[in-house]
């Protein structure tokens, strides 16, 4: 016989070899025998600790997740915040504005008033003193053509007195109407 039968399995392939079937059953336990110890184990082991990675970043992903939200709904607050802020702003600086434009209306308004008063000051002041003026150029008139009539020439204190006296019955003519 020839090693593993060749020469008689050649003949007839369909048949029945108990040397050929216990051997290769005896191949195919010890090497199942081999991986289960040899590799088994550690695709156990792989398999094991490729699910707690998975499970592992599966969590941290659901809690980067949650911790997004939280930082997405802070952040919206924040804004809200900052919009209700910048809202008050505006309407303080409307106030002040208003107020501002009032208080400047206001001072507009006393200036002009104290223009007015100026000006009216300014034009009983002028006024007065045509008044006086015109007392003076009357009494002047007056002396001159008293003098005209009376034929003689009146000295300057003779005008200033006559002047005083004419100013002051003027003065009380026009204080009684």
């Amino acid at each position: 016989m020839t090693p593993f039968l060749l020469a008689d399995a050649a003949a007839n392939p369909l048949a029945f070899d108990y040397v050929t079937m216990g051997v290769t059953l005896v191949v195919f336990l010890l090497l199942l025998a081999i991986l289960y110890f040899a590799a088994w184990g550690p695709i156990q082991k792989g398999l094991a600790k490729r699910e707690e990675v998975i499970t592992g970043a599966r969590d941290e992903a659901l809690k980067a997740k949650k911790d997004a939200e939280a930082m997405q709904q802070k952040l919206n607050a924040e804004f809200a915040a900052a919009q209700d802020k910048i809202r008050a702003m505006m309407d303080e600086a409307r106030r002040d504005a208003d107020a501002l434009k009032a208080a400047e209306k206001a001072t507009g308004v006393k200036e002009a008033q104290e223009e007015r008063q100026r000006a009216k000051r300014d034009i009983e002041l002028a006024r007065d003193q045509a008044i006086a003026e015109l007392h003076q150029q009357a009494v002047q008139l007056a002396s001159l053509m008293s003098a005209k009539t009376i034929g003689s020439k009146l000295n300057e204190d003779d005008h200033r007195l006559m002047l005083a006296s004419s100013i002051d019955d003027l003065a009380q003519t026009v204080s009684k109407a």
